[in-house]
């Protein structure tokens, strides 16, 4: 799960896979705005095959933060 979400958010924020950790923060990084978040979402519940609230849309402000949220929704490896 966690190369395949680095991944993700490398190519949708176009920035370097190595500059991502879990403390990557959506304030820290330029071209993670609103619309870009929204794109970051849709495209982890399609690859994960999970449906995420407004409450965890919300939440998931960083990546560790993204990660916590997959976990609960039960998405492992």
């Amino acid at each position: 799960m966690n190369d395949k979400v680095l991944e993700l958010l490398a190519q949708i924020l176009q920035i370097d896979i190595a500059h991502i950790t879990d403390n990557t923060k959506m304030k820290d990084v330029e071209t993670w705005d609103s619309l870009k978040h929204m794109e970051i979402i849709a495209s982890l519940e399609q690859a994960f095959g999970v449906e995420f609230t407004f409450e965890e849309i919300v939440s998931m402000q960083s990546i560790g933060q993204i990660k916590h949220v997959l976990i609960q929704k039960g998405v492992t490896g």
